[in-house]
């Protein structure tokens, strides 16, 4: 009896900090403020850069 109230209270909890997160991040989405947001480095997407391959004479160095 005492595990089921104790495993009832943790379910109870977990449910109110995920519906009170959804609720904030929905608010969050909301705000003006949150609309004039400047993307940074981390918000933006990442392109992979494609390193052009030149092909040339081989040259050797010669040290004296």
């Amino acid at each position: 009896m005492f595990k089921s109230c104790i495993f009832t209270a943790v379910l109870v909890l977990l449910f109110w900090v995920a519906l009170s997160a959804s609720l904030l991040q929905a608010q969050l989405t909301v705000s003006p403020v949150y609309k004039m947001r400047v993307p940074t480095y981390r918000s933006m997407p990442m392109r992979s850069t494609v390193i052009a391959q030149v092909k040339g004479a081989a040259t050797t160095a010669s040290y004296n």
